[in-house]
């Protein structure tokens, strides 16, 4: 017991426990309104209890008056209770599910202020997981489990005193089961907490199957690997036969030693009182109230096992929730602002590595001009999109500094940093939305005339506009009815609408044919000309007119210049292009 006192009372001062509070703070008035019904009901089965009482001791001679009045008095308390317990219900219902939304809402709002590290360490299903199956076991605790916490106690007070008036002995007896009851709280508690561990474990692994399955659907039916999913389905559906088996095993034998004690106390009452009534000592009526009453005395002892049990369920099946709720979020508001201009970006000596043995970016130093364009070269793997995530802060470097302006990124605001800049990348993420919601992304304010001029500056307008609905056509699940070309010409309309001081180009024209890219390396001195702009490139002509070429190879800076200067050194960018550039470079 104190060991689950220990652990209750720890729960209570958790701070993740009181966010949990917090978010169904709102709603205390519902609360209030459960528990009231609650407890009003229990009074109801009181006034029951002592009407019966009352028909049995005048049994079998009951003045004619009387009966009326009693059999009134049951049809008054029976509709009560009936309306009571609807309105009861409709209110936990109502509770019910305000408070899972409510709960799911600020889960997902707490992901999203999650550092990107926690995203690209982590597989999605398990944030699904989260969201779903161990929220719903946070949700019982917070919900069921808090109103039974304060309304039962008060119901035993109630029945517990009107018992002792009955005969005090039988209400010593309807007392002591409870306390017996909280026995069972220790029969097989860690076998209980392990297999709500593992259950919970193979939850997680159906979600994450499920999810990677249908994620990658094409490249399943592609490469038939329907067999080898449904083979991997099949083993994890053992261990949850498995799991749940001993579960449940394990759930019935606590079940029976807390049931004991009020079947044995039931036969003794019963027993007792039988022996009591047939001496003189309480009439037919007492024991008839007694009987229908025994329950209510001991279940707020039930209750407290149950209670227990769910503690025990939350702190083991939630704790993945649990962890979640309590990482750090990224403090958005904090720092001075950015000017909305393009800005000089300075690295100095910076290091980085995403694992402590394997260093990814070691010393990197250049400065880009404040209005310059930069070009990121360098085979796959040599730093270039970290250097980018260290830019937007998703990640900060293990040592030295990178500036806008002279000023240390950390002293910006988040906000404000990455409001600052537009990107252009290879890794297009379109939502199941309207074309047009793709490019303003969730800026509703935008007049149309300056979407549609984004879209036409990008090369997108003409084929939206051949849609079925234009703009306002949905454009599937990560933009499944576009192909890639036109996806990166979506992302290309995002970036001029967003009319950022940073523009970040990340293999922009990939997807592109010949005929658009030229038409897009073109525009890009219009709409792009006030941006210092960075570019990560494979293709030669995606670069031609950079002010400065920064070759990364393993993490470090092995070249830097101007295409032309570094094309007359025959160095590695020299050499890097000329395997893979069907035409040379034209030096300027």
């Amino acid at each position: 017991m104190e060991q689950s006192k220990q652990s209750i009372l720890g729960l209570l001062r958790d701070p993740v426990f009181l966010i949990f509070l917090k978010s169904v703070k709102k709603y205390r008035w519902i609360y209030v309104g459960a528990i009231a019904t609650q407890v009003t009901m229990t009074v109801i089965s009181l006034l029951f209890a002592e009407t019966g009482r009352r028909l049995f001791d005048y049994a079998p001679n009951v003045p004619a008056q009387a009966l009326i009045l009693l059999l009134s008095s049951f049809v008054g308390l029976t509709a009560a209770r009936i309306g009571l317990q609807f309105g009861n219900e409709w209110l936990r219902s109502y509770l019910n599910e305000s408070v899972v939304y409510e709960m799911r809402r600020n889960i997902l709002n707490h992901l999203q202020r999650l550092p990107l590290g926690f995203h690209e360490q982590n597989h999605s299903s398990s944030s699904v997981n989260v969201m779903h199956h161990e929220l719903e076991i946070v949700k019982n605790f917070l919900v069921a489990d808090i109103q039974k916490l304060i309304a039962l106690p008060i119901s035993f007070i109630i029945v517990g005193v009107y018992l002792l008036t009955v005969h005090p002995l039988l209400g010593l007896i309807a007392f002591s089961i409870g306390p017996l009851q909280l026995i069972s709280n220790f029969v097989l508690k860690q076998k209980f907490m392990e297999a709500t561990r593992l259950q919970n474990e193979v939850t997680r692994n159906v979600f994450f199957q499920i999810g990677e399955t249908l994620q990658g659907i094409r490249e399943v039916k592609a490469n038939q690997l329907e067999r080898h999913i449904d083979d991997r389905m099949a083993d994890i559906e053992r261990k949850g036969v498995e799991y749940n088996v001993l579960l449940t095993k394990v759930r019935s034998i606590r079940s029976i030693c807390k049931d004991a004690p009020g079947q044995i106390g039931y036969v003794l009452g019963l027993g007792v009182g039988a022996v009591m009534m047939a001496s003189g000592h309480i009439g037919a009526g007492g024991l008839v109230a007694f009987i229908s009453l025994l329950d209510k005395v001991a279940e707020p002892f039930t209750t407290v096992v149950e209670v227990i049990n769910n503690l025990q369920r939350f702190i083991s099946g939630a704790s993945r929730l649990h962890h979640v709720m309590g990482l750090p979020e990224e403090d958005l508001e904090t720092g001075i602002p950015l000017a909305k201009k393009a800005p000089e970006i300075t690295f100095d000596s910076v290091d980085f590595s995403y694992q402590e043995e394997h260093p990814t970016l070691r010393q990197i130093s250049f400065t880009i001009p404040a209005g310059a364009t930069v070009a990121l070269v360098g085979p796959s793997g040599a730093g270039k999109s970290t250097l980018l995530k260290l830019l937007y802060r998703f990640y900060e470097p293990w040592q030295g500094v990178i500036k806008i302006d002279g000023i240390p990124l950390q002293q910006y605001s988040l906000t404000s940093l990455r409001d600052s800049m537009a990107l252009v990348s290879q890794d297009i993420y379109l939502f199941d939305s309207t074309a047009a919601d793709n490019i303003s992304l969730g800026r509703d304010d935008i007049p149309r005339e300056q979407l549609e001029r984004a879209a036409r500056l990008a090369q997108a307008h003409d084929f939206i506009s051949k849609m079925p609905e234009g703009y306002d056509t949905r454009l599937g699940e990560r933009g499944i009815k576009l192909s890639h070309g036109q996806k990166q010409r979506i992302s290309i309309a995002r970036a001029i609408l967003r009319n950022a001081p940073i523009l970040i180009l990340d293999e922009p024209t990939s997807a592109l044919d010949v005929e658009t890219e030229e038409s897009f390396q073109r525009d890009l001195g219009q709409w792009a000309e006030h941006c210092t702009k960075i570019i990560i490139a494979h293709r030669l002509s995606t670069i031609r007119q950079a002010d400065l070429v920064v070759f990364l190879e393993d993490g470090t800076i092995r070249e830097i210049g101007s295409p032309s200067e570094l094309l007359r050194q025959n160095g590695r960018f020299r050499s890097y292009w000329e395997k893979q550039s069907p035409y040379e470079f034209q030096v300027r």
